[in-house]
């Protein structure tokens, strides 16, 4: 409880017997904490057990629509919402709490905490990494899960207020190789998404897009003080846009039923 406020915490997971206790435990703190699991075939429901009677197994459909069933589960006022390889540090959740005690408790809908994330074995600094700040902390009411996939995201319909207090992201157990096929994967979901809304590939964008956002990345938001892993991070985000505009070209020359029924 935070303040009078019941508090409920959601997860989705998959496979996550590596993360989900640190996650678990840094909001063990919650009145309540729903798990949805999509049929994990290692400990992670195990685990999860440990924390909470509420592990709900379902079949994964796509990242916003996970979170959007997970979140409907939750009965707090306010909710928290940790990814399994993110842990809220001690010094956000004392933030908040001074927030909540106050007589007429937090004046905001919504809190946004900035991420660290840990890569190659350091935490990153810069590289457009840091901070993102992310709404993890929200009111249910005024608040669903949207986005496009498969970047879901709390979309607020009233204020937010950012924290200085992380959230920590443990991601890329499999460091450089893990977040080159990652992005690959999430390149080829964008560009589905964004094929659907009408956008269609662009010989221009193919050649400009990747150098630019890389020195952009590199340069502007001083990626180069990240070291060797600020360096692949930032060449990543590049390989990144130039996947996406080639899964739009692909998509668009695909054959169709008819063509390969023929």
């Amino acid at each position: 409880m935070l303040g009078n406020a019941q508090v409920s915490g959601f997860v989705c997971t998959y496979n996550e017997q590596d993360s989900i206790r640190d996650c678990l435990e840094s909001m063990k703190w919650v009145d309540e904490i729903v798990v949805v699991d999509s049929f994990s075939t290692d400990d992670t429901a195990k685990i999860a057990s440990d924390y909470t009677d509420r592990v709900i197994k379902r079949p994964f459909e796509g990242y916003v629509d996970q979170f959007s069933f997970a979140c409907a589960q939750t009965t707090g006022e306010w909710v928290l919402w940790l990814d399994a390889d993110e842990r809220l540090t001690p010094d956000a959740l004392a933030e908040v709490r001074i927030l909540f005690e106050r007589p007429d408790g937090p004046v905001c809908d919504a809190f946004a905490f900035p991420r660290k994330t840990r890569f190659m074995g350091r935490w990153i600094a810069h590289s457009g990494w840091y901070p993102q700040h992310k709404v993890r902390l929200f009111r249910r009411a005024c608040t669903r899960i949207g986005g496009t996939e498969p970047h879901a995201e709390a979309i607020v319909d009233g204020t937010v207020t950012k924290l200085r207090g992380e959230i920590l992201h443990d991601s890329y157990p499999g460091g450089l190789v893990d977040m080159l096929q990652r992005s690959a994967r999430f390149a080829g979901m964008t560009a589905a998404a964004r094929f659907r809304r009408g956008k269609r590939f662009s010989l221009l964008r193919l050649l400009l897009e990747p150098p630019l956002v890389f020195l952009q990345r590199y340069l502007l938001k001083l990626g180069m003080l990240d070291g060797i892993p600020g360096l692949a991070i930032c060449a990543s985000a590049g390989y990144y846009r130039f996947m996406r505009q080639l899964k739009l070209w692909e998509i668009a020359h695909a054959p169709t039923a008819g063509d390969a029924d023929g």
